[in-house]
Parts: structure tokens; C-alpha cells; sequence
């Protein structure tokens, strides 16, 4: 049977920490773990701009210091299935574009190693982007299956002629990863050419945000990580779920008034609404996908999602600019 739900009204903030259990069937691994043997639970490398600009100040704050502090606090939210890694770039020194270097390797019991390593980023150098996409999606091992590079920058490559042209050939290459590419205050549109063209190669989304709330729920959505239609994604101790779309208006993210579609595992409608800002549903255990459609542009975000026993979840699908 197919229920129309009432909307809720608002949802809690956007940029609350999501209250989440975890529960997966997943081997333990130490910082520096050899990614070849994390094959269980998503895999994935943030890469963090050192170049100099990332010293310019939104509201008399360095973007690096906002960007560190965004990132501490995602680590302390973040499942610990999943096997992260950190690589900067432009951080040791000026003018080459070969400053690239993976700082942690992606593992899942290193979360205070790499609180500790992204302090020790300071803005200097150049923007090799590119390189230091490669060299992250390189670094995540493509015989364990799909994997997730997710880049903050906020600005123009510096070094590679053709950023296009270096997502296309990973992408070619065999080299099994989804690049999410957070733009943070950034002003040139070849910049955001640029970032859109990787995401975009890549499968991907390019996200667009100038504060430190914008670049939290960026980092947010960009780490509830998606699989294969084969597997499943992170489990959730869930019976409420709560949901919400969300874009970028007049230069903020706001609720995005969406039709919302739930179904089971066997493609059967469970419920199905117009929302102005998302709302609730008790759900059973198994297995669903939660689809949101903005009636106005017709895009679609979607997630799948399974319950097992108890708790609440939040879900924030994030349309991009």
C-alpha cells in the first residue's frame, strides 16, 4: 500500500551532526593499513588545497584553518567502517608541481592520526589538482573495488594544461573511483569549469560553498557513501528516517521543496509526497532507496539505505549548483 505523507515541517539543521549506529561486518585495520586489505566498507582519500590561496579569510579567518576545523569535526561523525586517507598538495613548498603528498594512508583506525597530519598543511605553493587526484585515487587501490576521492580546493589548476583531459584518462585507465569536488570561496569560473569537468568524468559531484556550515554539509554529503547495485552502503541502526533536500540559493544552502519517492528492495512504492523540507517515516528492517525530484529542474538524487533495528537517521540529499 502506498502512503502520502503530511510534511513535517523544518527538520532539524542542515548542519546538526547526524545521529547514527553503525553496524557493519567489517575488518579492523591500523593507520597505514595497506588499502589492498580494507575490501570490505567504503574506501576513501580526502585531499585537502595547500596551495597559497587557501591563506585568503572569509570573515577574518584563514580558509585552511575553517578547513581544518570542518574536517576535525567530520572525523569525529564518520563511520568507522569506513578506510579514509588524507593527501595535500602546494603545502611544503612554492612553485612546484610536484608537491604532492599522501599524509595518511586510507585506513579505519586512524581518525586522530589524520586530525593531527591536517594541521600540519600550511599554504604554500602551487595547484597541481590533477596530479594529486591521480595520485589519491591511485593510492586507494583499484583491486578492492569502487572508491571515493574527495577534493577541497579553491582554486585554478596551476600546473596541468588539461584537467579534463587527466579525469578522462584515470577514468580510461581502469582506475575504479568517484570524485566529489567541493569548491570552497571560490571566484574564477575557470576554477569551477574545471572542478565540474572532474566530478563530472569521474561520476561525481561538484559542490559549490563559501562558509564553513556550507563546507561542513558538503563534506556531510559527500561521505554518505554509495555502492554498487550489487552491495550495499553503510547499515544504519534505523527505524525513523528522517529526510530533507537541500540546495544552494541566493548564495546559501537551503531546504529544497522535492516529490520523494521510497521503495523496497523489490522496486514497490512505499511512500510517495510532495515535501517543502523533507519530513519523517517508520520503517521496518530491510532494504530501500529514498529518491528525491526537484519538480523544477527534474534532476534526482538518490540513496539506498538499510534498516535493521531500532534508532533514528538523517539523510540529507544534496543538489548540486
Amino acid at each position: 500500500m502506498t502512503h502520502v505523507l503530511p510534511s513535517r515541517g523544518l527538520l532539524p539543521s542542515l548542519m546538526a551532526v547526524l545521529s547514527m549506529s553503525i553496524s557493519l561486518a567489517a575488518p579492523t585495520a591500523v593507520a597505514g593499513t595497506d588499502p589492498s586489505a580494507l575490501t570490505s566498507g567504503p574506501r576513501a582519500m580526502l585531499v585537502m588545497d595547500g596551495s597559497n590561496s587557501m591563506w585568503g579569510q572569509i570573515d577574518g579567518t584563514a580558509k585552511i584553518t575553517i578547513a581544518r576545523d570542518v574536517v576535525r569535526n567530520l572525523l569525529t561523525d564518520l563511520p568507522p567502517e569506513v578506510a579514509l586517507g588524507l593527501t595535500a598538495y602546494g603545502h611544503r613548498r612554492t612553485g612546484d608541481c610536484r608537491d604532492v603528498e599522501v599524509l595518511v594512508d586510507p585506513g579505519q583506525n586512524n581518525r586522530a592520526r589524520i586530525a593531527e597530519q591536517i594541521g600540519t598543511v600550511k599554504p604554500k605553493g602551487k595547484t597541481p589538482m590533477a596530479e594529486a587526484v591521480r595520485q589519491a585515487a591511485q593510492s586507494l587501490n583499484n583491486n578492492a573495488g569502487p572508491a571515493t576521492v574527495i577534493l577541497i580546493s579553491d582554486g585554478v589548476e596551476t600546473c596541468a594544461p588539461d584537467v579534463c583531459a587527466v579525469a578522462a584518462e584515470l577514468e580510461r585507465s581502469g582506475v575504479d573511483f568517484t570524485a566529489h569536488v567541493i569548491g570552497f570561496d571560490v571566484k574564477e569560473e575557470e576554477a569551477k569549469s574545471q572542478f565540474a569537468c572532474i566530478a563530472k568524468a569521474t561520476g561525481g559531484q561538484f559542490l559549490s560553498v563559501d562558509t564553513a556550515d556550507e563546507l561542513s554539509a558538503a563534506l556531510i554529503a559527500t561521505t554518505q557513501f554509495q555502492t554498487t547495485e550489487t552491495s550495499l552502503p553503510l547499515i544504519t541502526q534505523s527505524g525513523r528516517l528522517y529526510f530533507v533536500a537541500s540546495h544552494k540559493a541566493r548564495g546559501k544552502l537551503q531546504n529544497l521543496p522535492a516529490h520523494w519517492q521510497l521503495e523496497d528492495q523489490s522496486g514497490n512504492p512505499i511512500m510517495t509526497g510532495f515535501h517543502n523540507a523533507g519530513g519523517q517515516i517508520d520503517l521496518k528492517p530491510g532494504t530501500y532507496r529514498l529518491t528525491a525530484t526537484d519538480t523544477d529542474s527534474g534532476r534526482t538524487q538518490s540513496r539506498r539505505i538499510q534498516v535493521t533495528n531500532g534508532g533514528t537517521m538523517q539523510i540529507t540529499l544534496l543538489f548540486p549548483e
